[in-house]
């Protein structure tokens, strides 16, 4: 595994990337506000059949912080020139949360680009699901007492029950600051209902079964607009790629080996 600075317009981007193998390579896109890390289990289990890339989104992880509101199609712009600097013509993109809206994007703005998607947790984002997640997404502050701290441990420990996974999540926190919420806020603007007609490639629609934010009964849009589009469900909740890596790994790789063989 190698880790590597790239430069794009929003800053110094920061990735890993490993292993080879045929195929397009595999670009790994986390939710806000991890990092990387979300991956830490699932990439080395990707990479034994393909190059895998994974990327802390600008403002997260070691990426560079950037300033002010940045918009879906920022992330989406910038990690092509990741691609760019590579000399990486195409990837499948595998997102999850964030990183699949930010990968409807890259298949809608730059459809050369992209072979085919994985959205993980696949979240509509059209004036409902705008309306729906906006009343979700806050940005804390830091308290004199360091309350801010117990408070944000205690409510991540009621999405995770385990607490070395609630450490990593909270250490993602953090290090974004207090700008921890700029992935959200562009999710909550991105008219996902005008760009959808632009997709045209395949799609895995990837659910976790204890995700309340991604089920079925929403995505029918996305099923409508990739083409086509095919389903898996992974036991898991919101962290499934931390929490269920192998059944999540297992998910990506078996609908790589279907749609080769169509």
């Amino acid at each position: 595994m190698k880790r590597f600075l790239c430069d794009t317009g929003m800053g110094q981007v920061h990735g890993v990337m490993a292993g080879s193998g045929e195929g397009s390579p595999l670009l790994l896109l986390h939710q806000t506000p991890r990092s990387l890390d979300e991956f830490a289990e699932v990439l080395p289990l990707l990479a034994r059949e393909r190059r895998v890339i994974a990327l802390d989104m600008p403002g997260y992880g070691c990426s560079d912080r950037v300033p002010g509101r940045p918009a879906i199609a920022d992330y989406a712009g910038a990690f092509v020139q990741v691609l760019d600097a590579f000399g990486i013509a195409r990837v499948v993109v595998v997102g999850h949360h964030t990183g699949a809206v930010i990968a409807v994007e890259m298949a809608a703005a730059f459809p050369s680009r992209v072979e085919q998607v994985v959205l993980s947790g696949p979240v509509y984002t059209d004036a409902t699901g705008r309306a729906e997640l906006g009343k979700y997404f806050r940005q804390w502050a830091i308290a004199a007492d360091g309350s801010h701290l117990t408070e944000k441990w205690r409510k991540m420990h009621e999405w995770l029950p385990r607490p070395d996974l609630v450490q990593r999540f909270v250490v993602d926190l953090f290090r974004a600051g207090t700008e921890s919420e700029q992935g959200h806020y562009a999710v909550a603007e991105y008219h996902m209902e005008d760009r959808l007609p632009l997709v045209r490639c395949p799609a895995l629609l990837l659910y976790c079964s204890r995700d309340p934010f991604a089920t079925p009964g929403r995505a029918s849009a996305l099923r409508a607009a990739f083409k086509p589009a095919r389903e898996a469900v992974v036991e898991g909740g919101v962290f499934a790629a931390n929490e269920n890596p192998e059944g999540y790994a297992g998910a990506i790789l078996e609908h790589l080996h279907s749609a080769g063989n169509r």
